[in-house]
């Protein structure tokens, strides 16, 4: 997948954590997208790295403790609208969690949990940048590659 981009240009992150050929995805608990899920992310802190952002904002929505990540891909969400045109895009970079342990709740701004294969997640309300994302991964899963 692409190059990590520079710290500056990442808002927010998202950890994709495998287990037995299942992605961890959080019920969202508030807006933007309340009530659809997501891989657990959100907003940098302060002085973050977006690597160490993704590893806590797992924690943190769910419990589970990832020894490393690898970076996948950025997303760009435009929040633009006729009514606030300059409104800035939201650079999301999307990490693979490594190691991950632990068992997963919903915890911080997460309504719940759900480990799904890919092709369950179509009975879900699911954002096309996640299916993108789990679909390529499916695609290529090999188990050794998740640990």
């Amino acid at each position: 997948m692409d190059q990590i981009p520079l710290s500056a240009t990442v808002d927010g992150v998202s950890a994709v954590c495998i287990r037995d050929g299942t992605f961890l995805l959080i019920e969202r608990g508030r807006e933007p997208s309340k009530g659809w899920l997501a891989f657990p992310g959100g907003r940098r802190e302060d002085g973050e790295t977006p690597h160490e952002a993704a590893i806590r904002e797992l924690q943190e929505e769910t419990g589970i403790i990832a020894a490393s990540v690898t970076y996948l891909t950025t997303v760009t969400f435009d929040y633009s609208t006729p009514e606030f045109p300059s409104q800035k895009p939201f650079h999301l970079a999307v990490f693979l969690a490594h190691n991950a342990t632990g068992n997963a709740i919903a915890a911080d701004d997460a309504a719940a949990v759900h480990w799904l294969r890919y092709e369950e997640m179509a009975g879900f309300d699911v954002t096309e940048s996640v299916l993108d994302v789990a679909r390529e991964l499916a695609a290529n899963f090999k188990a050794e590659d998740f640990k």
